[in-house]
This record gives structure tokens, C-alpha cells and sequence, in this order.
């Protein structure tokens, strides 16, 4: 009888426990790819006459009205000069917010408050208004002249708002039912306020806008005499107008049908 054959013993597997070493290479060199070529697309330029080809057949395929793109994003070395543009309104914000800093630090009686499209100038009332009273002091000129050049530096519109506090006004000509009385001296003050910027600034009429808030939007507690101090004032707000920054668009006007 044959002897059997000899059992052959497998070798054991030494595998290395996760992914193959190579795997990791491979994965970073396509990763190195994906980014060469997303540069590549980046540098890229677009071809408008190819733009207009395209959706000129969606437009016969779908029935779509042609368009055609109202911004084209540059490219390139092009894409600094031409994309970083602030439309001149936002510009002059920034002159405006420069130069109110400093105004801010020469007047402890002016404050300033500023977001994306607008500064804040924020003037106690005591600076400019004797206590009810809607005429402007003498001193106040040369603050009120300081805000007039910003004014006249600057594109957009300006709104002059009017707030008191919570006392009700005891001059005999302001309406003494309820906070109407400080309806009628917040829209005084700022209307004094307004002519005088035209008056002795020339500012243009049209960039103005007096509005009155009376003891509506009051800063702090009118519990206290300091919190009256503190809502009894004048405030500036220089606001972005975009109209003269989109002349180009379209606009549409629905009107009821009759």
C-alpha cells in the first residue's frame, strides 16, 4: 500500500492590517490631480459667443427666451482690476466712515455706529438744541459744518432723524395729548437741522430725508436723568442708494387691471 502523500502546510499570511501602502500614494496623487485641474478651470476664460450659441439652442430646443449674462466673472489676471469694483456710493461710505472716526475722537458729544451699507452719526441733542427747544444753538455750527462737508462728499442719502425723550414738551406750540408733543419736536429738530445744512452748506435738498422717532427709539431708561441725556438726540444715517449703481436693469411696473 502506497505511502500517502505528505500534507502541505500554508504558509501563514503576514498581511499588514488596513490599506495597501500603495493605495495611499495613488489616493494623493489624484487628489494632486483633481486640484491641478480645478486651477486649470479657474484660469479658464468664458466664451461668451459660445454662451450665446448654446443657450441660443436651449432657447429653439425648450422654447426659452434668450439671455444673455449680465456679469461675466474674469479671469485669471483679470479677475483683480475688473471683479474688485465697489460701486461708487459704497466708496464713499468708506470715506465717510474714515473721516467720522475722527470726527469721533475731536467730539465727545458725537458717536458712530456703521454695517455693510451704512454709517451712523449719533449727536447729543444737548450739543445742538437747548432743552424743548427746536432752534439750533450758536455754537453748534461749526459740528454741524463738519457733518455738512460729509454730506456733500458723499453719493447716497442721508436721513436726519429726530429723537427726545419721555417729558412731554412744555412749550405751548407742540401737542400736549400723549407722546405727540415729542413727535412734533423730533420733527422740528430735524428740520431745523436740515435747513440749516442748506442753508449754510449747500447741501442739495434731494440727498436729505428729516424724519422724527420722538420717544420711540429711546437709547436707554428715561428713568434716569442721564438716560434722557442719552435719548434726546440727532442722529445721521448715510445709506447706500444702488439706483444709480443699476441703471442697467429692467424694471417692471403691474398696474390693476380695470
Amino acid at each position: 500500500m502506497a505511502d500517502a502523500a505528505p500534507e502541505v502546510k500554508q504558509e501563514e499570511c503576514k498581511c499588514e492590517p488596513g490599506a495597501p501602502k500603495w493605495v495611499v500614494t495613488f489616493g494623493d496623487m489624484m487628489s494632486l490631480l483633481l486640484c491641478f485641474f480645478v486651477l486649470l478651470l479657474s484660469f479658464s476664460t468664458t466664451d461668451i459667443i459660445k454662451y450665446r450659441k448654446v443657450v441660443g439652442s436651449l432657447k429653439d430646443a425648450f422654447g426659452i427666451a434668450e439671455t444673455t449674462p449680465s456679469h461675466m466673472m474674469p479671469s485669471g489676471e483679470k479677475i483683480i482690476p475688473q471683479q474688485i469694483e465697489l460701486p461708487k456710493t459704497f466708496a464713499a461710505l468708506v470715506s465717510v466712515r474714515a473721516k467720522a472716526s475722527r470726527l469721533v475722537k475731536s467730539d465727545s458729544q458725537v458717536e458712530m455706529e456703521s454695517g455693510a451699507d451704512w454709517v451712523r452719526i449719533k449727536v447729543d441733542g444737548d450739543a445742538l438744541f437747548d432743552s424743548g427747544s427746536f432752534t439750533i444753538k450758536q455754537g453748534a455750527g461749526p459740528l454741524l459744518d463738519q457733518i455738512g462737508d460729509l454730506i456733500n462728499d458723499f453719493e447716497g442719502t442721508v436721513m436726519i432723524e429726530g429723537h427726545t425723550d419721555n417729558d412731554t414738551p412744555q412749550d405751548t406750540r407742540f401737542d400736549q395729548v400723549s407722546y405727540l408733543g415729542n413727535y412734533e419736536l423730533g420733527a422740528m429738530r430735524s428740520i431745523a437741522v436740515l435747513g440749516y445744512l442748506m442753508s449754510q452748506k449747500q447741501v442739495a435738498k434731494d440727498k436729505l430725508v428729516p424724519v422724527t422717532f420722538g420717544e420711540m427709539k429711546p437709547r436707554e431708561t428715561n428713568d434716569l436723568t442721564a438716560g434722557k441725556a442719552k435719548n434726546r438726540r440727532v442722529e445721521f444715517e448715510f445709506r447706500a442708494d444702488s439706483r444709480d449703481d443699476n441703471d442697467g436693469l429692467n424694471g417692471e411696473i403691474i398696474r390693476p387691471q380695470r
